[in-house]
């Protein structure tokens, strides 16, 4: 028998036996809900009581028991729960979900492996696309913490990695942008070398600076369970959200302000595979969509009902709209090239005045210095080795050199036509064009150079057509 250890004294029955009625203590209820009455009168208590005494039978043992409550409820009338308990099919299915995507980044880190020598992947820089990949790890890892019930532990321990992953993933895509855009917009002749490895050191800053907040965060104002409850009134635990966690997101959102200005400055940056575009969508993409969640957690919160099962689906739908969509970006279309061709270099198009200038890039030459193009082309290039650096160069020089042959061709063609058809007005404008854009790349006190092409050296003047070398 469960006592119900509390024992009140009935006033006008004066002072004799079973003068009393016994209510449950909290934490159990009275067992008889057909009873007016919720207590034990301590008369019958009394009769009871005899009959035990004097060996007769009796319930004294049995007829005053206290059931005790459902677990996490104070006090209570009945056996129903207090506690909102989770929707563990529903979140053994999420888990599964991110767990296997956890396990494609896992082949998605071979396939940048076994083709790192193939041109596709050279261009992205291999070592930053694995940086990418770690962050990405690390941004599912709150699914799997999250799928338990909140603590403190599981509180700190899911902030912690999604702030890590985050500065991971994206610190990596917006530096990867940054060199783009340095490099594009550089206005002198001087070549312009950003390598992954600087990269990677102003990486491991940022990740320093998310460090030293989540510490601070951590010593400071550690992450509390707090409780709330849910439309039907039962009590629902999750993690706290306070001021620490509004400048996270704000400091993000800002993080992520500064790629959308970069995206839009490179924009029209060339790029053979159109890498800096999809970065680009990617950003855009997770800023959108992180605007979106900070909003949409202000009325998922107190003093909104609280459901843990909705927070949690919430992560996993933010997660896949993110994070996947941003793998998809970047190596959707490389693991497309790299299969579509056998792991084969990347064929010409039509015609044999297509370059590396032309094919998958809509930019056009126009009035930048050629060393910026050639610097533009060259951002999404691995030189982590010197050798590897080397045959980069080299390969560039070559493309450019070609291109300008192209060029020069094309331009001896036009003034043979315009000659024909003696309009010597578009002839000057074409003289004065090449004589501002000598003026403009060269250094002073310097002459331009003509190409060379296969060891002969092309001489090409607009004003007088009996000067130029015939090609």
């Amino acid at each position: 028998m469960i006592l119900p250890d509390v024992c009140e004294v009935i006033s006008g029955l004066g002072f004799r036996r079973g003068s009393y009625k016994c209510v449950c203590k909290d934490g159990f209820y009275f067992p008889l809900p057909s009873e007016d009455k919720r207590y034990y009168e301590g008369t019958l208590v009394e009769e009871e009581y005899e009959k035990k005494r004097k060996h007769l039978d009796n319930n004294y043992d049995m007829a005053f028991e206290c059931m005790p409550c459902a677990p996490g409820c104070d006090t209570c009338t009945d056996p129903s729960p207090c506690v909102l308990t989770l929707n563990w099919l529903q979140r053994s299915i999420l888990l599964g979900v991110s767990g296997l995507i956890m396990c494609f980044i896992l082949v998605l880190l071979w396939f940048t492996i076994q083709y790192r020598e193939v041109k596709v992947m050279k261009a992205s820089s291999p070592v930053l696309m694995r940086v990418v990949l770690l962050g990405a790890f690390f941004l599912y890892c709150p699914l799997i913490v999250g799928y338990f019930e909140a603590s403190v532990l599981t509180c700190c321990v899911q902030f912690w990695i999604r702030e890590i992953g985050f500065s991971i993933s994206y610190g990596a895509l917006l530096l990867k942008t940054w060199r783009i855009s340095v490099v594009f917009r550089v206005r002198s002749a001087q070549r312009i070398k950003i390598s992954d490895g600087d990269l990677i050191k102003r990486l491991l800053v940022i990740v320093f600076v998310f460090s030293v907040y989540l510490t601070a965060r951590t010593v400071a104002g550690t992450p509390r369970v707090v409780q709330g409850k849910d439309v039907s009134g039962l009590k629902a635990y999750i993690c706290s959200s306070d001021w620490w966690d509004h400048s996270a997101a704000i400091a993000e959102l800002l993080f992520l302000l500064w790629g959308v200005r970069l995206c839009i400055v490179v924009r029209k940056a060339p790029s053979e595979f159109n890498e800096s575009r999809f970065i680009s969508w990617a950003i855009y993409n997770e800023f959108l969509l992180s605007l979106f969640l900070n909003v949409s957690m202000i009325f998922l919160r107190d003093p909104f009902p609280t459901n843990p099962d909705l927070l949690y689906l919430v992560l996993f739908v933010h997660t896949q709209l993110t994070t996947t969509v941003t793998l998809a970006f970047l190596f959707g279309t490389k693991a497309y090239l790299v299969y579509k061709y056998r792991g084969k270099e990347h064929t010409k198009g039509g015609g044999g005045g297509t370059t590396m200038l032309s094919r998958g890039s809509k930019y056009t030459m126009g009035n930048k210095p050629q060393s910026t193009v050639s610097n533009a082309i060259s951002t999404n290039g691995s030189y982590g080795e010197k050798g590897e650096e080397e045959e980069c160069e080299s390969f560039l020089e070559k493309d450019i050199q070609e291109e300008f042959r192209r060029l020069y061709t094309q331009l001896e063609l036009l003034k043979q036509r315009n000659m024909k058809l003696g309009n010597r007005h578009l002839q000057y404008k074409l003289s004065a064009m090449t004589e501002a854009a000598n003026k403009e790349d060269l250094p002073p006190d310097s002459t331009p150079t003509s190409p060379n092409l296969n060891g002969k050296r092309i001489v090409i003047n607009l004003d007088d057509y009996n000067e130029s070398t015939n090609v």
